[in-house]
C-alpha cells in the first residue's frame, strides 16, 4: 500500500488501482473518487503509459543491448586483429567524427568482427600510447577516439 508522509505521520492511501501492460506496471492512489475519475480519461492515460514504457524501452535498447543495424556502419575487411579494426573503422569518413568504444564494438559487430569489450579497451589505450590514435574525455559521451594525424 502506498504511503505519503504528512508532517510527521505516515497516511495510508484508501484507495490504488494497479495496470499492466505487458511486464510494465503503473499504480495509481488516492480517494476513491479521484482514482476513478482519473480513470474516466482510462484510454489517453494507457496511451501515455505505453508510449512512456515504449521511450524507456528504446532507451535501453540505445544503451548495446541490442544488435547493431549493419547499414549505419562502414564496410570494413574481416581481421583476426582487433587493432586493425579500429583502425579500419576510425579511418572511414564514419570515423572522422569521434566515436566510443561502445559505437566502435557496435561498428565491429556489424562487420561480423567480434572481440571482448576489455580486449577492445586495452586495444584503444594502446593505440593512443603509441601515438596511432587521440583519445579525450567527453563529460556527456565518455572517452572519444579519433585517427591521429600525424605530422610530417
Amino acid at each position: 500500500m502506498k504511503r505519503i508522509c504528512v508532517s510527521d505521520t505516515m497516511v495510508e492511501t484508501p484507495f490504488k488501482i494497479k495496470i499492466r501492460i505487458g511486464d510494465a506496471e503503473v499504480e495509481v492512489g488516492g480517494e476513491r473518487e479521484e482514482v476513478l475519475e482519473t480513470f474516466e480519461d482510462l484510454e489517453s492515460i494507457v496511451g501515455l503509459v505505453r508510449e512512456a514504457f515504449d521511450i524507456a524501452s528504446s532507451e535501453k535498447k540505445s544503451n548495446g543491448k541490442h544488435k547493431p543495424d549493419p547499414s549505419q556502419f562502414p564496410k570494413i575487411a574481416r581481421t583476426n586483429q582487433c587493432s586493425e579494426a579500429v583502425i579500419s573503422l576510425l579511418q572511414t569518413d564514419w570515423g572522422k567524427t569521434p566515436r566510443t568504444i561502445g559505437e566502435l564494438r557496435e561498428g565491429m559487430e556489424a562487420n561480423a568482427v567480434f572481440f571482448p569489450k576489455t580486449t577492445l579497451s586495452g586495444v584503444l589505450v594502446w593505440l593512443t600510447k603509441k601515438g596511432d590514435l587521440r583519445r579525450w574525455k567527453d563529460p556527456k559521451r565518455g572517452y572519444l577516439y579519433v585517427v591521429n594525424e600525424k605530422e610530417e
